[in-house]
């Protein structure tokens, strides 16, 4: 018995990578022991792409910090913290959100600190919050404090109105006099807690920016509601005047409730990043040698063996070690099909298990996860402006002083023809009337929204700029593999030069180099030769040249031999000489239209392999709807001018082949956009107006396009054309509609033609349209949607 026992403990062996023990063990070239294929799978990525450091900072002394703002109003709030920041000592560089009610700054740790820089911003009147610190909800104490302030102006309104009536009817009478004097005392009573509550953080703010000689929102809104409230003060106690009580708490309720929409605006705009945090788990079970244990998610590493049963969601990036089931990977691609899985396949955190139990082998956890590059991109791409949004920016800046000029002006004019009394509210109509909320508005709520729209078709776009370029377009251009083929490509035949070596070896040489590689061409030949039981080799050195092929270093026999795998004319341009047979045999596999790829080594093409495609099934429907949308198509290919020709009928779209990376990059012209695979077109991509890359288990945040297409369907790119045209249409609309508001309002306003009240009014209802205008992006619908 004894004996039984030692040799079962000399049988077992404990995997390197997750730590469990086995009876059959898998060794890599060093003898380093995996329990599974997925183990030495993982093992292998692990060793080729090491963890990055989180930031990467030129200065040693340089930081970075992100603070939470509240209390401002509008875009003119953000310029004013931003240009404060900057100003202030020790700080590099400050972007502020105004959607995001964030800033980010950049400062010389040596100078100043984090504490430093929050005292600085709570110093113009704003709240600001640390990383490390609980952010007060706003939302909900605005909510309270406009529910309290709206019952007292109500009371004010009713009774104003009382009064008003009184006099407007002829209704006045010595004997009513001490009640119209009491609701008046009323009415100041009331108006007191509507000014702490609503007023106070306004006047706080505005009084701030005035005295630094930068006057925003705040001093409009402070200068105009507060001069009403004084000058009624004065009025009820030498006991003639006008009172204005209704007046100012009305203005203030009005103006609070603008923010209080803009504050769900931006919250709904925020929805796409949240919606991706919030569906990844919190906890998982990672599977031990001795039993399961559930740890937090923020203990997780690459290499963790994870347990994932049914209904739950994968909290990391692996490869399935175990286990076979449905998958809903609609959170990443807004594809609602589920996707069948089995082990050796790649699975993404955030996906749900839907019917299976897995065990995972952890590539990417944490930031490092598919979800969390996405999650980075969208976020990034809040923060990246378009030339649009600055251009609004920089406007809406000059607007405020302008106002400030525009309503002393007024304000001398009324003064001097009507009195002090008048003057005063033709001036703080002004102030009202003129106040840039909407055109502040206009721009980023609606861009934001169809960012958000898009990733929840499974487009991820790297900032709003992208959908400002794509709407003006006028070509698309794409890339033929993997693009509009449909992936994975088979390898249909293999051919050798038999005097140097034969198919299997010469199959094993070209696979073993082609592994160290992401192209589809290069997958389909190392996964058929893997399904041929051949044994890849480990390179000494691999390059990859776009467009044209690989280079690698393998040792064949006694030496080291340099590995040539591309096209014809690669061959030709390295030195390689073309075998008659080979030739002749590539001739008919490219009439038969396949993709051919050859090999070489020691000046002399070796073999070819020939692999099969074909046109993915929606690309002729893709093709006719761009069509229709008066777009110019064209496709754009290393390949080789014989399977073009194929194409070029298939899809009745121009086809040119041959091209090399310059090539492709010298047939861009402006307003083009250039679809392609994200890997070998990256110079391509780069010089687009706009790239888009479809996304076939890369890493997102690696390639060149501005857009990154997460679901394997090309029905999404004449989709995002129409989001983006819809889009800029909205932003189009509430430009136009806010300047327009802006300079018939301060006329009106001027000439003595609106009251204090309805320029209230009309400045809630300007920004009411425009948000609700940007809101409409929200029903524009969605990929599946619009299929169904």
């Amino acid at each position: 018995m004894q004996l039984a026992n030692y040799q079962a403990a000399k049988l077992t062996f404990t995997c390197s990578l997750c730590g469990l023990t086995t009876l059959h063990p898998l060794t890599n070239d060093r003898g380093d022991i995996f329990c599974c294929p997925s183990c030495k799978e993982v093992s292998a990525l692990l060793e080729e792409s090491p963890a990055k450091p989180a930031v990467l900072i030129n200065n040693a002394d340089t930081e970075k910090i992100t603070l939470t703002l509240g209390g401002m109003w509008c875009s003119s709030c953000a310029w004013l913290v931003s240009e404060q920041l900057k100003r202030t000592k020790g700080v590099v560089n400050a972007e502020t959100s105004f959607i995001q009610q964030q800033t980010n700054i950049a400062f010389d740790a040596a100078i100043t600190n984090p504490k430093l820089l929050k005292k600085r911003v709570r110093s113009l009147g704003y709240q600001a919050t640390l990383p490390n610190e609980k952010p007060r909800d706003e939302e909900e104490s605005f909510y309270m404090r406009l529910l309290i302030g709206g019952v007292m102006v109500l009371h004010d309104m009713i009774v104003g109105t009382g009064i008003y009536a009184r006099e407007l009817f002829g209704w006045a009478t010595p004997e009513s006099q001490p009640l119209v004097d009491f609701f008046q005392v009323m009415m100041l009573i009331t108006s007191i807690p509507v000014l702490l509550l609503l007023g106070l953080p306004i006047l706080r703010a505005g009084f701030a920016s005035l005295l630094r000689g930068q006057p925003n929102i705040h001093t409009l809104i402070t200068i105009g509601t507060f001069s009403a409230f004084g000058l009624s003060v004065y009025h009820l106690i030498v006991g003639h005047g006008g009172l204005y009580f209704d007046t100012a708490t009305m203005l203030i309720f009005l103006v609070s409730v603008g923010r209080w929409l803009e504050m769900q605006a931006h919250k709904s705009s925020n929805k796409a990043v949240m919606k991706l945090l919030e569906q990844l788990p919190k906890m998982a079970i990672i599977v031990t040698g001795i039993a399961d244990k559930t740890v937090n998610i923020a203990d997780l590493k690459p290499g963790m063996r994870v347990r994932i049963r049914p209904g739950e969601r994968f909290p990391v990036d692996g490869l399935i070690a175990h286990g076979e089931g449905d998958v809903d990977e609609s959170l990443l691609t807004g594809e609602p099909k589920p996707v069948s899985h089995r082990e050796g396949d790649s699975v993404k955190a955030g996906t749900i298990n839907l019917d299976g139990s897995f065990e995972v082998i952890a590539t990417a956890v944490g930031e490092s996860t598919t979800a969390g590059q996405i999650g980075r991109l969208l976020h990034e791409a809040l923060w990246a402006r378009s030339p649009l949004e600055r251009t609004v920016d920089k406007l809406s800046a000059w607007m405020t002083p302008a106002a400030l000029a525009l309503a002393t002006i007024a304000f001398l004019i009324w003064n001097y023809v009507s009195g002090f009394e008048q003057g005063l509210l033709v001036a703080l109509s002004v102030l009202l009337i003129a106040c840039p909320c909407a055109l502040g508005l206009a721009t980023p709520l609606t861009l934001w929204l169809s960012l958000e729209r898009a990733a929840e078709s499974g487009a991820i776009l790297r900032s709003t700029a992208s959908l400002e370029r794509l709407a003006k377009i006028e070509k698309v251009f794409f890339d033929k593999t993997g693009t509009l083929s449909q992936l994975p490509m088979k390898v249909q035949e293999v051919t050798s030069y038999q005097l140097i070596v034969d198919s299997n070896k010469f199959l094993q040489v070209i696979a073993s180099v082609e592994n160290e590689s992401e192209h589809p061409l290069a997958k389909a030949i190392a996964e058929y030769a893997k399904s041929q039981n051949i044994e890849l080799q480990k390179v000494e050195s691999f390059k990859a040249l776009p467009a044209l092929g690989v280079i690698g270093t393998l040792r064949i026999t006694h030496h080291a031999s340099r590995i040539t795998i591309g096209s014809a004319r690669f061959m030709s341009a390295e030195g390689l000489e073309m075998p008659q047979n080979i030739s002749e045999q590539a001739e008919a596999w490219k009439e038969a239209g396949h993709v051919v790829v050859y090999a070489g080594w020691d000046g002399q093409v070796v073999g070819a392999v020939g692999l099969g495609e074909t046109v993915r099934a929606e690309a002729k429907e893709v093709v006719a709807q761009l069509q229709s949308r008066g777009l110019e198509l064209g496709v754009l290919t290393g390949d080789e001018s014989h399977a073009s020709e194929r194409w070029e009928k298939t899809l009745g779209i121009p086809v040119q082949a041959a091209l090399t990376p310059d090539e492709k990059m010298n047939r861009l012209s402006q307003n083009a956009a250039m679809v392609g695979d994200g890997i070998n077109d990256g110079p391509a991509l780069a010089a687009a107006t706009v790239g888009m890359a479809m996304n076939h288990g890369t890493d997102v945040a690696r390639t060149a396009a501005d857009i990154v297409l997460m679901r394997d369907d090309l029905n999404v790119i004449p989709w995002l054309i129409d989001l983006s045209r819809e889009s800029m249409k909205r932003v189009r609309q509430n430009l136009g509609w806010a300047v327009i508001y802006n300079l018939l309002g301060v006329a009106l306003a001027m000439a003595g033609l609106l009251q204090p009240v309805f320029s209230a009014f009309a400045m809630v209802a300007s920004s009411i349209f425009v948000t609700s205008n940007a809101m409409k992006m929200n029903k524009f619908p969605l990929l599946n949607e619009e299929k169904n």
